[in-house]
């Protein structure tokens, strides 16, 4: 009987991979998730920032409803220190408003309000506006800013139609 193949060597038409190619697949699949990791943090905080001016304008937006549909004036005033809004019944500028709701802050903390500027008369601004029972306000608007971004969104209110938009 003719001897046999040894059973240590290795056939041509075996499968398998060696322990190199299992570190090579290995590492080359902790670069990607890595870098799938990097977007998805970017990705969540510009979408932090976006969630932040829409969250500010469907309030002045209600806020505007509010005066039209009750008749009277509702102020919407911002605080940059505290990064957050309160919601009055009366005019900014009134020393008898009532304060409605708030303050109220946003939800990310790494979003911030970092200016707010509405006319409030001749030749002034202040950090609140005002929507008419007409649903008219007085104009100007807001910035918000993300940490370790340049980017800034824009809130605006304009004055004769009321009309609040996002730039």
């Amino acid at each position: 009987m003719p001897p046999g193949p040894s059973t240590s060597a290795r056939g041509r038409d075996e499968t398998g991979a060696t322990m190199i190619e299992l570190v090579v697949l290995i590492g080359l699949a902790g670069v990607m998730a890595a870098i799938a990791f990097t977007g998805w943090q970017t990705w969540t905080r510009a979408s932090e920032h976006e969630g932040a001016a829409t969250e500010i304008v469907a309030v002045l937006r209600q806020a505007q409803q509010r005066a039209v549909t009750e008749g009277s004036s509702v102020c919407v005033e911002f605080s940059t220190a505290q990064g957050s809004w309160t919601v009055f019944r009366g005019t900014c500028s009134s020393a008898t408003r009532t304060r409605l709701e708030g303050p109220v802050g946003l939800d990310s903390p790494r979003v911030r309000i970092t200016a707010a500027g509405f006319t409030s008369g001749p030749g002034a601004t202040g950090p609140g506006v005002t929507f008419s029972s007409r649903g008219t306000a007085t104009p100007g608007g807001l910035e918000l800013a993300r940490d370790g971004s340049s980017t800034r969104r824009t809130v605006s209110v304009e004055g004769l139609t009321g009309r609040v938009t996002t730039s």
